[in-house]
């Protein structure tokens, strides 16, 4: 019987070419899908301890799941959850790719992983993005991916990196001097200030600044170009914008084109995702030898200024002088480390501003809490231009600051990524290869349902919308009580409506717009500035109306890469204020 369905299939199939051409590609992706779902179900019932994860079933040989992947990372996530559901990781097969790449569904299991530092790290994704996303050169790259010295002061034992070539634990460092305490502060205030000083100057060709109520088709490109200015001066100074008057431009150019380069598309593919990245690179480096023509980058101690008009922060000295004391990084390398910088001071917040605005505007009665809210950080007299801010009070609003978190829990989408750099890393009954990569995606985990049941308000508040409270959480000292008239038979104590205070610690592991643990975000403290403080600085000069309950819907291009991009129009009514707010 066999022999005679081979002969079958040599004649009406193999010997037919037209008919082969269909076939033969469908039954090897068949025979593909069948397997694999075979090799699945035997590894779900595994009961070993140190078992692998289970591979997702795919239907093409070596190429594996990495088509549906690509193309809509999103939808690929919804689809194994809804399908082998989120009690268990999963390896994805993905082409190209040496080591595993694992999936982390089960929420319980994120906090774990993010805390396991001692054995994972997310160094040799960063050097992947360093080359694929900012265009490191190849003979720079041996420098991020040979050092496994860790990031603390302290070389992990059995590592011979030269101390001047740790380039983990300089950035860690640098970063953690330069991103907190008064150098935070002052780079916020000069950001603040920048963006009041923009924002204060009416021009009068521009409707929008007429006092009048306008309409604008699409409010995203007027908001960001604004706010990049002011954020790229506080950090960079004047001169990276003014040698590059299409900076603005070109920068959103780059970052359209980001998941492109991400996902590893040869530049004959996406010429234009290169050549983006190529003219990002070029003004960098035009800037970088400007300001070492009239800067000494090397004055970067404790006497140097915090800023000046040619380097900007003193933090990108102290880069530079790192950077040329590597012996390794030359003008492409150096230009690459700043672009990434420049990526970080905007890409990130100044999407969030957006969507914090329009959650808020959308929603009558939220924005007459928030304004008042607002008020309390003009410091200015009534009728001073520029207005002058003080963060202080805005930055400490619990509601303000539940605002923030919960655009930053809907809005940001990041594959969150850990990698066992010191052999087998063990889960719970799972072991992960020396190599693979664990990818927590924040944005499934940020909406996942059962993992917020208990941050619903018993389900009036579904994940799937925004609440500006749900990040605050009862002040216990905050409490007050009274007592009625002691002659009152029945006298009870009544309590006040409880005071409120905001926080995140009940949310650990699954609100994760910065990664988590020793390696989360260091420049998260000046994201939080520059999104509350942006928001603050236009409600001060100008009254914003978008259609009750409605946002635009998000690109889901960019899931998994940061900041969610609005896929559509955001039409407004936009007037400036006359006068400005005044103090009661």
């Amino acid at each position: 019987m066999i022999t005679e369905f081979a002969a079958l299939v040599r004649v009406h199939v193999l010997g037919n070419w037209p008919v082969a051409v269909t076939v033969v590609p469908l039954a090897i992706a068949a025979a593909t899908y069948l397997i694999t779902s075979i090799a699945y179900l035997r590894a779900t019932r595994s009961t070993k301890h140190g078992r692998a994860p289970p591979t997702v079933p795919y239907w093409l040989p070596v190429v594996g799941s990495t088509l549906e992947f690509v193309v809509d990372i999103e939808k690929f996530i919804k689809r194994v959850q809804t399908k082998y559901g989120d009690d268990k990781p999963y390896t994805v097969k993905l082409l190209g790719r040496t080591g595993n790449f694992n999936l982390i569904m089960k929420p319980a299991d994120y906090s774990a992983i993010l805390r396991s530092t001692k054995y994972t790290s997310n160094k040799l994704l960063m050097a992947e993005v360093m080359e694929k996303v900012f265009g490191t050169p190849q003979y720079v790259m041996p420098m991020y991916r040979r050092d496994v010295s860790g990031i603390s002061p302290t070389p992990i034992p059995g590592t011979d990196i030269p101390e001047h070539q740790r380039i983990w634990h300089n950035q860690h460092a640098s970063s953690a001097r330069y991103l907190v305490g008064d150098s935070l502060r002052s780079l916020g205030a000069r950001y603040v200030s920048s963006l009041s000083e923009a924002l204060a100057v009416a021009n009068p060709n521009d409707p929008v600044d007429s006092g009048e109520w306008v309409a604008m088709a699409d409010f995203y490109p007027w908001w960001r170009s604004r706010v990049f200015t002011a954020a790229t001066t506080a950090m960079f100074g004047p001169h990276l914008i003014r040698l590059n008057p299409t900076l603005e431009a070109d920068f959103w150019a780059f970052i359209d084109v980001i998941p492109m380069l991400g996902k590893s598309y040869p530049r004959w593919m996406v010429p234009r995702a290169y050549a983006a990245r190529d003219k990002m690179i070029a003004a960098v480096k035009k800037w970088h030898a400007f300001a070492r023509a009239h800067a000494d980058y090397r004055h970067c101690g404790n006497d140097a200024p915090d800023w000046d008009e040619y380097w900007g922060s003193v933090w990108l000295k102290v880069r530079q002088r790192w950077g040329q004391d590597t012996g390794i990084m030359d003008d492409d390398g150096l230009a690459s480390e700043d672009l990434g910088l420049l990526m970080a001071a905007n890409a990130n917040a100044i999407p969030m501003a957006f969507w914090n605005l329009i959650e808020v505007c959308k929603d009558r009665a939220l924005l007459a809490r928030v304004l008042a809210e607002l008020r309390s950080g003009i410091v200015s007299p009534p009728g001073q231009s520029p207005m002058t801010f003080d963060l202080g009070p805005i930055l400490s609003s619990p509601l303000l600051q539940s605002i923030y978190a919960e655009v930053l829990r809907m809005r940001i989408s990041l594959m969150v990524t850990r990698i066992p750099e010191r052999g087998v890393f063990r889960h719970g009954p799972w072991n992960f290869e020396h190599g693979a990569f664990i990818a927590l995606p924040s944005g499934y985990v940020g909406y996942h349902e059962g993992a917020w049941a208990e941050h619903t308000a018993g389900g009036q508040r579904p994940v799937s919308e925004f609440w500006a409270e749900r990040f605050l959480v009862p002040d216990e000292d905050g409490t007050a009580k009274t007592k009625k008239h002691k002659d009152v038979k029945a006298a009870t104590e009544k309590e006040k409506p409880k005071k409120m205070r905001f926080s995140t610690d009940h949310v650990e592991g699954i609100w994760m717009p910065y990664g988590g643990g020793a390696v989360m975000c260091p420049g998260r403290h000046l994201a939080k500035q520059e999104m509350m403080g942006g928001v603050a600085v236009f409600a001060a000069y100008y009254e914003l109306e978008v259609a009750e309950g409605w946002v635009p819907k998000m690109d889901p291009f960019f899931y998994g890469v940061g900041a969610q991009q609005p896929a559509e129009p955001t039409p407004v009514r936009i007037r400036r204020k006359i006068g400005g707010w005044r103090k009661p």
